[in-house]
């Protein structure tokens, strides 16, 4: 046995008696830290004056301890304990029923319980080198008679989150009995490891405009450490400049990256991406990078320390960086001016935030002020009115001069951002009610209508069933507005536990200039009277359709990609051969095959799927497991997200009646959300 710390022991033993010299305090030193963390050990704790002795059969008497520990994560301490055997019978190592232990014993961890300290590396425990994990160590001799003290040593190794943990522990003879408890442990603090004192600087500070494809240079100077650091953008028009950094995906406690400009050299070496993970810090302390971008871009370059390696700049909750960081000064990149004088432009991208845009290429650009002249259709309007109408698609035309002293013409001649959109129905009990009496509502807008606009909802009632609803059959009043999200061109809204009777619903944006909106108007929407109880609907509908999981490319279906729909009954167990055939925007058709390019399943139990909980076997989950297969190609060979449902094989109920798709409320397999 290696004894730890200096400790003198005596024994001269002439019937019970025992001669002991026994120096107090003794300590066990700890591993050496590392560099940024410093570990201690406390005083040893010395024998207590009076031990009993000769009390009959096994015991034993707690004889002192080493000090407690002060250690960095993961790292290890050795702990000796000493115990006098007071009792009648002596401990034999290697004997069942007479050989000597030390236990693990409550509160912490509890008796036999396993113990984050230390362990065999079973149950859950870390590998130190104990007998078992429950057993903390052995008898190091062969013998120890009545009278004798025998030395315990074990390994504590400290976890990897910082706190105060405790270790008790109690002797015993294994087989045979539990001796006596002292309340003995051990205290371990665990530190928190010091974090290198780093700052990171980025220059130049300042803003600069530069020509789409040339360069600036930026040199990040790295104090405090020779590791790496990784190089990435951010939005520089949305870019606080307070300390935090914007988070608008929300939740996930990382700054906003952007993908506007690339690195076009790092170090001398050619790159090209707008994220460089883990760039080596030259000997000088410095990383020299070089910005670029082909399209108008507006960015700032940071430079990071990723201390978890996740390529991403950490938040916390007032989005503040948790990670040290340096930012350096706004670059724009910007297309050549539009050529002076008379011509027809069809707008690329709008920037009403910097009074500009581009042409449909982003090649040139035209910038625009309150000295300028702005129409609608030949009609003068304001400036206000000219940026509340011009987006993607829309045709201007301008009468250019360049200078900002001059007086140039913006004339909008055909504005395609608030075109009508399309509106559908469908009528059955979408708030997990349990009768059909919700309508819902699918809304498609043209794909040149701008983003994020509002829309109006207006219903009207109805005193019979018409063909079709028009702006003549009734007077509408608007119930709700709803706005489709940047990057998609559908929605959906319900209109929750209506009457019995016959509804028509219209949708449309109001044109800030005309004041006129372009409605789509739906189908007509009954609810039976009294509505009808779910699940009497004769044949299943689908009440919720949608992607919910996107694995590979974000905007087509393929293989990982999950989608989601949700029947009005119980359905029958998709069987091999089960198909969903969807068309999307470019007109091509593909289906979605179970056991040829997809799992299928159904909820085994209820399940939440858009906020309402779902009945058992009312949840189709179809699980790609390679792109679905191509019927037909349009545009591309691929099936786009969004895509429509077209036709149905095998999806049924209980009873085999299929799929209604003209009745469903949702068949439109979007983004996720």
């Amino acid at each position: 046995m290696r004894f730890l710390g200096r400790i003198a022991l005596a024994l001269a033993v002439s019937g019970s008696a025992l001669l002991l010299a026994f120096p107090a305090p003794f300590t066990a030193p700890a591993q050496t830290a590392a560099a940024t963390c410093t570990s201690s050990v406390g005083p040893g704790i010395p024998p207590p004056v009076f031990v009993p002795s000769g009390l009959d059969g096994f015991h034993a008497s707690w004889y002192g301890q080493s000090g407690y520990p002060t250690l960095c994560p993961g790292e290890r301490s050795i702990a000796v304990v000493a115990y006098y055997n007071s009792g009648s019978r002596g401990w034999r190592s290697g004997r069942l029923g007479e050989m000597a232990f030390l236990g693990t014993w409550g509160p912490s961890p509890g008796q036999d319980r396993p113990s984050l300290l230390g362990g065999d590396g079973t149950a859950g425990s870390p590998a130190t080198g104990w007998p078992r994990y429950n057993r903390v160590a052995a008898q190091p001799a062969q013998w120890v008679g009545p009278n004798q003290v025998s030395w315990f040593q074990f390994t504590i190794q400290a976890p990897a989150t910082p706190g105060d943990y405790r270790l008790y522990i109690r002797p015993l003879v294994e087989g045979a009995t539990w001796m006596e408890d002292f309340g003995v442990y051990w205290q371990v603090t665990v530190k928190q490891v010091d974090t290198p004192v780093l700052g990171i600087g980025v220059n130049p500070t300042g803003a600069a405009t530069l020509d789409l494809g040339t360069a600036r240079s930026y040199a990040a100077t790295v104090n405090g450490s020779s590791g790496c650091v990784d190089l990435a953008f951010v939005d520089a028009g949305a870019y606080p400049g307070n300390g935090t950094f914007v988070d608008t995906t929300g939740g996930e406690g990382q700054a906003d990256l952007s993908g506007q400009a690339t690195f076009a050299s790092v170090n001398g070496f050619s790159f090209g991406g707008s994220y460089i993970d883990c760039v080596g810090v030259l000997s000088n302390g410095t990383i020299s990078f070089t910005v670029a971008s082909n399209s108008d871009a507006f960015v700032r370059p940071v430079a990071f320390q990723d201390t978890n390696g996740n390529n991403a700049l950490d938040l916390d909750g007032a989005n503040r960086p948790t990670e040290v960081v340096g930012v350096g000064g706004s670059v724009r990149f910007v297309p050549a001016q539009g050529g002076v004088g008379s011509q027809t432009v069809t707008v690329g991208t709008a920037n009403t935030a910097e009074n500009s845009f581009t042409n449909t290429f982003g090649t040139t650009i035209f910038r625009y002020d309150s000295n300028d002249v702005f129409q609608y259709g030949g009609t003068g309007i304001t400036l206000s009115q000219f940026e509340g109408v011009l987006s993607s698609g829309d045709t201007v035309f301008v009468n250019y001069v360049a200078n900002s002293s001059g007086a140039s013409t913006f004339n909008v001649t055909n504005d395609v951002g608030r075109g009508a959109p399309s509106v559908s129905t469908a009528v059955d009990s979408f708030d997990g009610g349990s009768t059909q009496n919700d309508v819902r509502l699918q809304i498609i807008e043209p794909s040149t209508n701008a983003n994020a606009i509002s829309y109006s909802v207006q219903r009207v009632t109805v005193a019979t069933m018409p063909l079709s609803c028009s702006s003549s059959s009734g007077t509408y009043g608007q119930i709700a507005t709803v706005t489709i999200p940047s990057g998609s061109d559908s929605t959906s809204y319900v209109d929750e536990d209506r009457s019995s009777g016959t509804y028509c619903y219209r949708v449309g944006a109001t044109n800030p200039v005309t004041s006129a909106a372009a409605f789509g108007y739906s189908n007509p929407a009954m609810i039976a009277n009294p509505p009808t109880p779910v699940g009497q609907t004769g044949a299943p509908t689908s009440l919720d359709a949608r992607v919910t999981t996107n694995a590979g490319s974000s905007t087509i279906l393929d293989t990982g990609d999950v989608v989601k729909i949700a029947f009005s009954e119980a359905m029958r167990s998709p069987s091999l051969g089960t198909a969903v055939r969807a068309q999307d925007a470019d007109g091509t058709i593909a289906d979605l095959t179970c056991g040829t390019n997809a799992t299928c399943a159904l909820n085994a139990s209820s399940e939440t799927l858009g906020s309402v909980s779902r009945a058992a076997q009312t949840v189709l989950t179809i699980r790609l497991t390679a792109s679905p297969t191509i019927i037909s190609s349009g545009t591309s060979a691929t099936l786009r997200i969004s895509a429509t449902v077209v036709d149905r094989a095998e999806v049924a109920d209980l009873s085999g009646t299929l799929w209604n798709l003209n009745g469903s409320a949702d068949v439109l397999l979007g983004s996720p959300d």
